[in-house]
């Protein structure tokens, strides 16, 4: 479970810093964390990809650890001084990748004297995605970007990437789009980015709707009533498809209907596709929330996992 002394409403909030970074981000950016890892590095290359493709602006962030934490030994002046240094070699080092991958990408660099989640989360109200790793390492050893990654997805107000080591750039055509869905209104968000990136990148689609007969009063043994469920299950996944075809003729769709568990399911996808889109539960005032099978594709999965707030 994450910190508790870091609340919720601290990390979406802190007035003497938002209006400053905003007013550096241009609207509509890719946002990715980096801290000088491999798994950043990846990360970081998935991200230009991304912004090149989407013709977007990125803004490379880098979360260097609060001073205060060692000021004990260093002096909170000294301790800041450290960490800039140290920080600029991972942002010099990034901004150097970026330019070799993509010379004309527009690039801004941010770095923050903060814990990496805050820096990240700060900047999710402007950006249109934010790209994170799966591990890392850092001036603040405890806060491995396999953690930050979760709570970004869990807190952040804009998509957030995930990105695996093994993962398939976005320009790289193996693999399909994978989208999992509860055919509900909440899908809609998570099924209208998977259809737009599929067809940015000229990838298949499965959409995937799980169901169980242990999730009703159903006689696992009837056929009929067996047959019957599956039926609605079905109706309800072409109702939640309803439009898309028109808007996205060059999209390829594959429709699923497993009995299962969503998230065993989709983890098991994730070992041969390009993505898997997932979305959350949204928002309630200032509260956001990563569902159990949100959490568990993002922490299981074999590709690069999206989890779009609805």
């Amino acid at each position: 479970m994450w910190p508790p002394t870091l609340p919720v409403d601290h990390l979406r909030h802190d007035a003497k810093d938002m209006n400053t970074i905003m007013n550096r981000v241009k609207p509509g950016s890719i946002v990715v964390g980096v801290d000088g890892s491999a798994a950043g590095d990846v990360a970081l290359k998935w991200a230009v990809e991304h912004a090149t493709s989407r013709r977007r602006p990125l803004v490379i962030v880098h979360g260097a650890g609060d001073p205060r934490n060692s000021s004990e030994f260093l002096g909170t002046v000294e301790a800041a001084r450290v960490l800039r240094k140290a920080a600029r070699r991972v942002t010099d080092k990034a901004l150097s990748t970026v330019r070799t991958l993509a010379p004309d990408l527009d690039v801004q660099v941010i770095v923050r004297l903060r814990d990496p989640r805050f820096a990240l989360l700060e900047l999710s109200d402007g950006a249109s995605m934010l790209v994170v790793g799966t591990r890392g390492h850092g001036p603040v050893r405890a806060l491995l970007l396999g953690s930050v990654s979760v709570a970004v997805a869990t807190h952040s107000s804009c998509p957030v990437a995930v990105i695996r080591r093994t993962s398939a750039g976005p320009g790289v055509a193996v693999g399909h789009v994978v989208v999992g869905i509860d055919a509900g209104p909440l899908s809609s968000a998570a099924l209208e980015f998977a259809f737009e990136m599929a067809s940015t990148e000229h990838r298949d689609l499965d959409v995937v709707h799980n169901w169980s007969t242990n999730d009703t009063f159903i006689d696992s043994t009837s056929y009929e009533q067996r047959v019957a469920h599956t039926d609605t299950h079905h109706h309800m996944l072409i109702e939640a498809l309803s439009g898309y075809a028109e808007k996205y003729p060059d999209v390829t769709v594959h429709r699923h209907l497993p009995d299962g568990a969503p998230a065993a399911t989709l983890v098991e996808m994730s070992q041969t596709a390009s993505v898997v889109i997932v979305g959350s539960r949204g928002r309630s005032g200032m509260k956001v929330l990563l569902g159990s099978v949100s959490r568990s594709v993002v922490e299981r999965a074999h590709c690069t996992v999206i989890v779009v707030r609805s």
